[in-house]
């Protein structure tokens, strides 16, 4: 995009949905990220086509393809701003607001979607606490996360989906027939 479609798309409410692991893949290119945010543009994170599903890979490399291209930083936040806190939660609230959905903040009256991380992780020893998304988006595995609820629905617990088996199944499944027919 030109830096005047970048200003223009951020002017008009719009989300901008990114996939940057498949971006990445594709060859794509950077989305101009800081400049959008700076014009008031909002995002959201998710995946395209890509078996890589991962919230912090998305959001660490979205950051890592505009510290490349501008040589810089923490490139998507502000000075003195943890880059982790505002990736995570910039994303969360553009997420609800593409999806029409009361989430995005802890806040009364939105959908308890909610992620724990579990604080006292080998990968996160000796961080405070206002440096915990910071370690988790750059510097874990995903096994930190403990649990994930979903609209108050307890969907992930104690690091594994709750239908983890059946989904586990099915995926096998519907590889198996999809490689027999190449």
């Amino acid at each position: 995009m030109t830096d005047a479609e970048t200003d223009s798309v951020a002017l008009s409410g719009a989300v901008a949905g990114l996939c940057p692991l498949t971006e990445a893949n594709l060859g794509d290119g950077a989305f101009n990220g800081p400049r959008f945010i700076e014009a008031g543009g909002r995002f959201g994170i998710g995946t395209d086509s890509n078996v890589n599903i991962s919230v912090t890979g998305e959001l660490s490399i979205f950051e890592y393809s505009q510290r490349l291209r501008d040589r810089t930083r923490n490139a998507l936040a502000k000075r003195n701003e943890s880059t982790g806190h505002n990736l995570y939660t910039s994303a969360a609230k553009g997420g609800a607001q593409a999806l029409g959905r009361s989430s995005g903040a802890i806040t009364k009256g939105n959908c308890a979607d909610l992620v724990a991380i579990d604080s006292q992780h080998i990968q996160l020893a000796g961080l405070k606490t206002d440096q915990l998304l910071d370690g988790w988006l750059f510097a874990t595995s995903r096994n930190v996360v403990t649990d994930v609820w979903s609209a108050g629905r307890h969907n992930v617990q104690e690091s594994r989906h709750v239908q983890h088996d059946q989904i586990e199944a099915v995926y096998r499944k519907t590889m198996l027939r999809l490689s027999s027919l190449i």
